[in-house]
């Protein structure tokens, strides 16, 4: 198939990934490129393989009033990635695409009538694709039965992300914990730092410092005595890093709606002790791993302290039987398969 692969516009699609959307771009486009498809990636400036020619403004915070952050753009930069996927919609609607998949948060694919659209759903209802969303082309996925409840839409295909096990591969294990992701409030590290201390266990927080505001009042004071920060990795490293890890810990104050970091951790070989809280309840659920309820820290240290206990295989087993990418592929395959079968009959 000829696949047009449609990424969201705030940060590049290149490692070391910025989160688990760039990350789901990414190995998508790679498997499907593995696999003989023709893919066609549409991306932020900076990104790896991409059509330049089309590429999506980068977010540029200089002179801003405003601090950075990942919720939020400076004044004036919404309606140029308005215009930027505006101007793609127009060349796909006259391109020869089998397939456009697009996992952007902007509305303006929405709004088309004839693209064979596969749109999935990666977070919580955001305001202005609700708006347009119900009278989209094509077929809807969501990455997690939670996510899909959120959006409340007939007919949406649940499809759960995966994990390359050639990339998160096993490792020993080790004596600290490891937390890792966007060092932003909704996913609370502050909360994995204290859960440690508690606990007794060392930690490093591996990860992009989003937001400078959260950082200086929650995460810099907390550094130190058994604490570090570290830049983020690319995959193959943080791999390995996670895999010499004795625990990942995993405490988002939102609903989380996949939690791609449980599943890298537990390919790895290394437990989880998470809240329990969206797409990662899911993953937990009928784990060998642990969550707890959300805010819980003395639960999770309790969690923490007893991740020795957890076998390292049988953790790894889980992750891959459940998570794996052939089957994922295959999956996305199924629902291409399916538009394609529409845009034939219609």
């Amino acid at each position: 198939m000829k696949i047009a692969v449609v990424a969201p516009g705030r940060h590049p699609i290149a490692e070391p990934y910025s989160g688990g959307l760039e990350a789901f771009c990414g190995i998508l486009v790679t498997a499907l490129r593995r696999r003989g498809h023709h893919v066609d990636l549409f991306a932020p400036a900076g990104s790896e393989g991409h059509v330049r020619e089309f590429e999506f403004p980068l977010v540029d915070w200089v002179g801003s009033v405003d601090r950075e952050n990942d919720t939020t753009y400076p004044a004036g930069h919404q309606e140029r990635e308005d215009a930027a996927y505006r101007r793609l919609r127009h060349y796909l609607e006259h391109a020869d695409y089998d397939i456009v998949h697009n996992n952007s948060l902007n509305p303006e694919l929405l709004r088309s009538h004839s693209l064979p659209l596969v749109t999935t759903l990666h977070c919580p209802p955001v305001p202005a694709m609700a708006e347009v969303i119900h009278d989209a082309p094509g077929l809807i996925t969501a990455v997690s039965h939670s996510t899909a409840h959120s959006w409340s839409l007939p007919g949406t295909i649940v499809v759960p992300n995966a994990v390359d096990p050639a990339t998160w591969r096993p490792g020993p294990g080790g004596d600290k914990a490891v937390w890792f992701g966007r060092v932003v409030p909704e996913k609370a590290p502050h909360l994995a730092i204290d859960a440690c201390r508690v606990a007794g266990v060392e930690l490093t927080v591996i990860g992009r410092r989003s937001d400078p505001a959260y950082w200086d009042a929650e995460i810099a004071p907390r550094l130190g005595d058994g604490v570090v920060w570290h830049e983020p990795m690319a995959h193959q490293e943080l791999a390995r890093f996670v895999g010499r890890s004795k625990v990942a810990v995993i405490t988002p104050t939102w609903d989380e709606p996949f939690g791609l970091v449980a599943i890298e951790a537990m390919s790895c070989g290394t437990p989880v002790a998470a809240f329990a809280r969206g797409g990662l309840a899911e993953i937990v659920a009928g784990s060998p791993c642990t969550a707890v309820p959300f805010a819980d820290v003395l639960g999770l240290a309790e969690v923490i302290r007893a991740a020795d206990d957890v076998d390292r295989g049988t953790v790894t087993d889980y992750a891959r039987a459940r998570y794996g990418i052939d089957n994922w592929v295959a999956a996305y395959t199924r629902v291409y398969e399916a538009v394609l079968r529409t845009e034939v009959a219609s």
